[in-house]
């Protein structure tokens, strides 16, 4: 059974508890509401310190309308990529060269749901799902209690018992406008007492807080507060662009979080980080010298004797040059560093090169060499490295048929490309040297070339490739594979400069602050896709409102916005529905 029929089976299970709780009026007495598997938890807990955080109401305003063009411009890029994956998806389609379904369009892995989406992981994940649902909904909260709008409960979604959203429940009338006209008798009893300034609707007999001169709570009219001063009551809610700041306050707040956060990520943090090697201890052989002396897989080789080790090569030269025993080996793992000595006998040197990558449409892809493969020989000449492999290469011409052999007595005939860069014969793989000392096999990672990358973005951000590798970061396999943290590499580096008495502190602010950045970056950008409910769709409708309100009347301008937003809607929804089962429709289930 796999992960996701767990998945359904616990969130049927969920659903059947709820269900149960809400008839029984348990979810009811705690303030809790039930939609199916989905759980609304409200709560009226925080309204004096929105009162103070909304005090400086200049500000707020100005973070809204900075918001707005910032979400037409997220509205834009969103809707063009879902057109553009659209569009390559029907042009497959057309070909007959439809995707398999893979990790990357399961459904699972649509939703940035830590532990379920394969790419996100539990922890860090989780972290920056809390960060994003937390300053959105109070950036909407804020902005609602800026412009007069009540927040009648804030709270969170949960999906089972995970934390899917977050939400700030403001009063629909007093943001949207009234769906339909009160009775007139219970207009007129509306009013204020002249003796304590504090409103009432006479309709429920409950009193209205006041804050700042702006009524909040249960009322009959929107009092709104102009920017330049004075009020003006809105029997159809807080005015146009007051609407619009407090829908793009969420996605402005979740912009300038991921700002901080890549910010610090690219800047300090990874300047306090440094590769100490590239080379790994792969495996050790059970009862082999290595083993004896101590060595473990996945640790790092530092050193050997006196001689520092940064790559294989430096490896491979160093053990070369003297085979002979007893000799010290330096290691690191995550959290401390050995000294291990090698003694005794059956410590020989073995290398090959082992292919990690087959490039596309190449000599080596059409020859059907995989990855894995082990090169011992090409023609007459022994292959011990990637330096040997290079090397024979440049002697090659475009064209020139060669005989590979690998491990196992196996060869094949390959007919070389054209090399990219050099007018030599062109093979099409990516490899690395595999060496094997004293029972020990070495690998080698890109520790050195993948904090390079990620310290080069920075100076990259005027070009849109760093963009696309911000919003694709999770997912793009780098060489090593795909970066999503320091989880797992902890022992190819070292904190360094201000870091260095912190340890994996440095680590673990470097992986939280990477997924705090880039949920909210996605998080954001998802949130300004022009459908309904999304708050770009309530924007959008309401920009096509402005837009049209000049030519037309209003009631016509409404009606028109109304059913543009929900043609959008239903555009991008049944793309998103293409997206995940196009493949599965094509391929099956």
């Amino acid at each position: 059974m796999n992960y996701l029929n767990i998945a359904l089976i616990i969130l049927l299970v969920c659903w059947i508890v709820f269900a149960f709780l809400s008839k029984q009026g348990i979810l009811e007495r705690y303030n809790i509401s039930a939609f199916g598997p989905i759980l609304m938890v409200r709560t009226m807990r925080g309204q004096k310190l929105l009162t103070v955080l909304a005090y400086p109401r200049r500000f707020w305003r100005f973070f809204g309308n900075v918001g707005i063009p910032m979400m037409v411009v997220g509205m834009f890029i969103m809707f063009m990529v879902v057109i553009l994956t659209d569009y390559v998806m029907l042009q497959a389609l057309y070909a007959n060269a439809m995707p398999m379904p893979d990790r990357y369009n399961a459904p699972q892995n649509i939703f940035l749901i830590p532990g379920l989406n394969d790419y996100i992981p539990l922890v860090w994940g989780a972290i920056g799902l809390i960060v994003t649902l937390v300053v959105h909904e109070l950036a909407h909260a804020v902005l609602c209690r800026t412009e007069g709008v009540s927040v009648k409960s804030m709270g969170a979604l949960l999906l089972g018992i995970v934390p899917i959203g977050g939400f700030a429940e403001p009063d629909d009338e007093e943001l949207f406008g009234k769906k339909e006209e009160p009775d007139p008798a219970d207009a007129r009893d509306a009013g204020t007492d002249s003796n304590t300034g504090v409103g009432y609707d006479y309709a429920v007999r409950q009193p209205l807080e006041t804050e700042g001169g702006i009524w909040n709570g249960n009322r009959s009219k929107t009092v709104v507060e102009q920017e330049g001063g004075g009020r003006v009551e809105n029997e159809n809610g807080v005015s146009r662009r007051a609407r619009m700041r407090i829908l793009a306050a969420g996605v402005m707040a979740n912009f300038v979080v991921a700002l901080i956060a890549f910010s610090l990520f690219f800047g300090p943090v990874l300047g306090g980080i440094a590769p100490v090697s590239d080379v790994m201890v792969v495996s050790v052989d059970e009862n082999s010298v290595a083993a004896q002396a101590g060595i473990k897989e996945d640790r790092v080789i530092t050193q050997v004797d006196n001689v520092t080790i940064k790559t294989a090569h430096d490896f491979y030269v160093t053990i070369a040059t003297r085979e002979d025993l007893p000799m010290t080996v330096h290691t690191k793992g995550a959290d401390k560093r050995d000294v291990s000595t090698l003694a005794g006998e059956g410590a020989t040197l073995q290398t090959w090169v082992t292919i990690e990558e087959v490039m596309s449409d190449s000599a080596a892809s059409r020859a059907n060499l995989t990855k894995g493969m082990t090169i011992v020989r090409i023609n007459d000449t022994e292959i011990d490295n990637t330096t040997d492999f290079i090397a024979f290469l440049n002697t090659t011409v475009p064209g020139q048929t060669v005989e590979v052999f690998f491990a196992g007595n196996n060869s094949t005939m390959v007919e070389l490309g054209s090399s990219p860069d050099r007018s030599c014969g062109y093979l099409g793989v990516g490899s690395t040297t595999r060496i094997k000392f004293a029972g020990m096999t070495i690998g080698e990672y890109p520790a050195s070339g993948r904090l390079h990358i990620f310290k080069s973005i920075p100076g990259l951000m005027h070009r849109i490739e760093s963009w696309l590798f911000i919003f694709a970061m999770p997912l793009i396999e780098l060489e090593g594979g795909r970066f999503g943290g320091f989880d797992n590499s902890v022992q190819f580096y070292e904190p360094v400069g201000w870091a260095a008495g912190y340890g994996v502190l440095v680590f673990w602010i470097a992986s939280a602050l990477l997924w705090i950045g880039w949920i909210n970056f996605y998080a954001g950008l998802f949130n300004c896709l022009p459908a309904i409910p999304m708050d770009g769709g309530h924007v959008f409708k309401d920009i096509i409102h402005s837009l049209f309100g000049r030519v037309i009347s209003d009631h016509y301008a409404e009606q028109l916005s109304k059913s543009i937003a929900v043609a959008f809607a239903v555009l991008i929804l049944v793309s998103f529905m293409f997206m995940i089962f196009g493949p599965y429709m094509v391929y099956g289930f």
